[in-house]
């Protein structure tokens, strides 16, 4: 079982990650560029934090006992986070395939490297539902927590620039419902499958769940799943107006619910070895 502070960790990684899926699918010919450094540099500072917690945690683990597993994972983390600075530093220039290149591996280095840790938080054979199902959770949430902080930074852009149309925004919300809906039916799906199919430590996790944590994951799914649904509702109304600053206010308490339920979520992986 992993520590939370271990657990913990994981969250800078996916946030960091999900908010550069989260700018790939942005219409990079109708933004200022400026946007793309902000939003860059914000997600560069959240991925250095990461690197420095896992850095000090996993050092004694590196040098003495550490799977193959957590030194591949420090390894793809390091390396994402060098592409990832490499790619802020070419939007100050005119270097277009270093900047699409630089874009791209961090894209595949960071995907890698949470893949791996996925794999490093079960002990289920490799054909198993498991090896399937965590890496899933795992990327969901890196997409939901990236959908909702570049929706909420691309909300922020459009107080400065006023003229900019509404199609990027709209374009980064659409993306944010989606993976909120998939994220949602597959939380209430996978603890069935996991107890139908799943690894026998898998199952143990789960009744202690029910057990002992049912408070905890009741407040995970109410505030990053249920909220954020309801919210979701209200910003496409405010965005028909529309009304992106309301839209943007909306969408920094989605993010604040999403943090919130996202932080719960790696105390359960914690405390029960689940991706809940």
């Amino acid at each position: 079982m992993k520590t939370y502070p271990i657990s913990f960790l994981l969250f800078f990684h996916q946030l960091s990650l999900g908010g550069l899926f989260a700018l790939a699918i942005t219409p990079f010919h109708q933004l200022e560029r400026g946007f793309y450094k902000s939003t860059a540099g914000v997600l560069l500072i959240i991925a250095l934090m990461g690197l420095w917690g896992k850095l000090d945690l996993y050092r004694k683990a590196f040098i003495l006992d550490a799977g193959v597993e957590t030194r591949l994972e420090m390894l793809l983390y390091v390396l994402f986070v060098v592409c990832l600075t490499l790619y802020l530093i070419s939007l100050w220039g005119e270097r277009v395939r270093l900047r699409a290149r630089t874009f791209a591996c961090s894209l595949l280095l960071g995907l890698g490297g949470l893949l791996m840790a996925s794999f490093s938080f079960h002990s289920a054979p490799f054909w198993s539902i498991e090896t399937f199902f965590y890496p899933v959770s795992f990327v969901l949430s890196s997409l939901l927590l990236g959908a909702a902080i570049v929706g909420m930074l691309i909300g922020h852009w459009y107080l400065i620039d006023t003229g900019q149309s509404i199609d990027p925004f709209l374009r980064t919300f659409k993306f944010f419902v989606v993976v909120l809906v998939i994220q949602t039916a597959f939380l209430v799906v996978s603890p069935i499958l996991y107890y139908l199919l799943g690894s026998q430590e898998t199952v143990i996790g789960l009744d202690r769940l029910w057990r002992d944590h049912i408070l905890l994951i009741f407040s995970r799914l109410l505030v990053s799943q249920v909220g954020p649904l309801v919210l979701s509702y209200m910003i496409w109304q405010t965005l028909k107006i529309p009304n992106t600053m309301a839209a943007t206010g909306l969408f920094y308490i989605a993010l604040l619910g999403v943090i919130a339920g996202e932080i719960l979520g790696r105390r359960l992986l914690a405390l029960v070895s689940l991706p809940l």
